[in-house]
């Protein structure tokens, strides 16, 4: 998918489909060892979710947001909901069930920036169906892949809606049913670097790229942290450096990433110019701690992006 144009008749709308939680993060002061026992320096507990937090970084980068998650009817779930109020994110489509436990994450940050995630969702919450989506406003869908009925509904109606569809494609959302549906539904896939290890086996990422692109006829691309981002242009690869920041905590990044992307491409850019964007925005929340705490806003991406030329050259790889 190419660049799209879009009348400009305000914000561009992003509806975020997927995970909403709540984090308990914990920051040691070594590297995370397993067996071992840690003493946490802080402890922070937060509104988090691959989808909730990218619905906040739509927001915090001049966006308007809308959330539909599934959560529980419990004191853990009027946090998420009064935490994403905070932050101007519309949840008129989140969902609360009885007797049903609302999601949660520990999440351990290491000394080096890097963070080990263990997250518990109730099978119940996921097994809801996915409100009405007909009379939603939006220019741009994205999903997490987390929520079957959520993912399968929000990529069917952009597709009805000619908009793009981006799927956050990690280890932790490959589900076969699920990625099938992305496969065939989606706009855009954007893969972490182990989601597109495992589902290929190919150590190169753009060798991994192109076995998926074999399957689907959606935009695919793969973050890779510290080292950029690679995408296909029809079969030639291309690469984009990460901005040189020192990270402090990449907790969130990735969902800053793929909010950043799904803003920018709804509002009519290219792949290139929304993975520029986005990989500016993930570089300065890594920069800061905590996920959402971290999310920057508008000008501070666009003056990263303007001081910082050689980052945004596109390379063939």
């Amino acid at each position: 998918m190419g660049s799209r144009r879009r009348a400009v008749t305000g914000p561009a709308s992003v509806l975020c489909v997927g995970q909403a939680t709540l984090d308990h993060v914990l920051t040691i002061a070594d590297d995370l060892v397993v067996g071992r026992k840690h003493m946490a320096q802080r402890h922070d507990v937060v509104g988090g979710g691959l989808a909730a937090n990218a619905a906040v970084t739509v927001s915090r980068l001049g966006g308007t947001a809308a959330l539909a998650s599934v959560i529980g009817d419990d004191e853990t779930g009027d946090s998420v909901l009064a935490g994403l109020h905070a932050e101007h994110v519309d949840t008129g489509l989140v969902q609360q069930a009885r007797d049903v436990h609302t999601s949660f994450s520990s999440v351990i940050v290491s000394v080096d920036g890097s963070r080990t995630i263990v997250n518990h969702s109730p099978a119940e919450l996921l097994a809801l169906p996915c409100p009405a989506l007909d009379d939603v406003a939006c220019d741009a869908v994205l999903v997490d892949g987390r929520w079957p009925a959520g993912t399968a509904d929000a990529l069917s109606f952009a597709r009805r809606r000619d908009l793009p569809g981006v799927v956050d494609v990690d280890r932790s959302s490959v589900d076969a049913a699920v990625l099938a549906t992305c496969f065939e539904l989606a706009s855009h896939l954007v893969f972490s670097e182990d989601a597109l290890r495992d589902l290929t086996g190919a150590l190169a990422p753009s060798d991994g790229l192109r076995r998926i692109a074999r399957d689907t006829g959606a935009h695919v691309s793969v973050t890779l942290g510290a080292r950029g981002v690679v995408w296909l242009d029809g079969d030639d690869a291309c690469s984009l450096g990460a901005f040189p920041v020192d990270a402090l905590d990449t907790t969130g990044a990735g969902d800053v990433f793929h909010g950043a992307v799904a803003l920018a491409l709804a509002e009519g850019a290219d792949e290139p110019g929304a993975f520029t964007f986005a990989s500016a925005a993930a570089a300065l929340k890594c920069t800061r701690p905590g996920a959402r705490a971290g999310i920057p806003d508008r000008s501070e991406v666009d003056r990263l992006i303007d001081r910082s030329p050689i980052a945004r050259e596109v390379a063939a790889t």
